[in-house]
């Protein structure tokens, strides 16, 4: 299945992209010039992981495999940014270095970025504190969304294979559908904001990740039909607002114009030959659009500002990949040699 052509690797950096543009114009108060809103972002990876992480489970069914290749993808350059930010804090911090060692929100800041719980200490002592937004790494809210579906793939997969395929999947998105409203109705209720910040968590993206798995499980189909899917997945994409129900198969039409696109769109298959940097992208940009802020190059030019965003964006995630990712990944650091 995989081993044909797609575009899931030019799909990553095409969104990935899109995510460095819509941080800087957000960090560095430019207007937006280009912009896939965050949401569409979100969903589209989460789509993305559900067909290719759930594939990866059911080629070799394989749980021991399985965790660890999981681990080796992310793991190492997760920790490594988030050290490597904690360290970037040391020398530009306005406290004092002692006080910034001694600090508890310094360690509060390892600690709860390392349990992935980003949310709970965004910022470090003294980092950043003159920009718009203080956040060191505010991008990596989503890692916490993201490994619980790592978690949720061999229970999910036991009951597929247990029980009913369809009637597993529809109550998948019945449960995201009923969490998204309770949660939304509870801000409305009480205005809130910590259930906005409830509501975007795994509950209501189950929809999009499974999504994903669906067409997967499908593929036949899907592929045999697509010529007929496509352009009324286009069309309910499109309409969602204004056909209330539409909202509700939007994530699964938005599935099938994603990977309709990576398998049937053949201009960027020769992307997949090269090492995929997509997630260092993801990892380091936002650090670096705030040092860029920190350092008031966005108050000399934009232009500058962005290109020493986006070239420092690109070096670091290429260094993590030949010097991290890729050798981890390949089993190097793991030989007994």
């Amino acid at each position: 299945l995989l081993k044909k052509g797609n575009c899931f690797d030019f799909m990553r950096y095409f969104f990935a992209v899109s995510l460095i543009i819509v941080h800087f114009c957000t960090l560095a108060d430019v207007d937006q010039f280009w912009i896939i809103t965050g949401p569409i972002r979100v969903k589209a990876f989460f789509i993305i992981s559900g067909f290719l992480v759930f594939y990866s489970y059911i080629k070799r069914e394989d749980l021991k495999d399985y965790i660890e290749k999981r681990i080796r993808r992310i793991l190492p350059p997760y920790f490594l940014v988030v050290i490597s930010c904690v360290l970037l804090g040391f020398f530009i911090t306005s406290l004092s270095k002692q006080d910034y060692v001694t600090s508890k929100e310094t360690y509060k800041y390892l600690i709860s970025n390392f349990s992935f719980l980003n949310f709970i200490q965004p910022p470090l002592p003294g980092v950043f504190e003159s920009n718009p937004m203080p956040a060191v790494n505010g991008s990596l809210w989503t890692m916490k969304v993201e490994v619980m579906f790592y978690v949720s793939v061999p229970i999910i997969f036991f009951l597929l294979k247990k029980y009913n395929k369809l009637s597993i999947m529809i109550t998948i998105f019945l449960f995201a559908i009923f969490y998204d409203y309770c949660f939304t109705m509870l801000y409305e209720q009480t205005n809130n904001s910590i259930y906005l910040l409830i509501r975007k968590q795994i509950g209501s993206q189950l929809v999009y990740f499974y999504s994903g798995t669906l067409v997967l499980l499908c593929f036949d189909y899907f592929r045999r039909y697509i010529k007929f899917l496509f352009p009324v997945a286009v069309l309910v994409c499109y309409f969602r607002y204004d056909v209330p129900l539409l909202i509700y198969v939007e994530p699964l039409a938005f599935a099938v114009v994603l990977i309709g696109c990576a398998y049937y769109i053949k201009w960027f298959v020769f992307m997949r030959k090269f090492g995929n940097v997509a997630y260092g992208i993801y990892l380091f940009h936002f650090p670096v659009i705030q040092l860029s802020v920190w350092l008031g190059i966005n108050e000399k030019s934009h232009i500058l500002c962005f290109a020493f965003c986006v070239v420092g964006t690109l070096l670091l995630s290429v260094l993590s990949w030949l010097l991290l990712e890729k050798p981890i990944l390949s089993n190097r650091m793991f030989s007994s040699k």
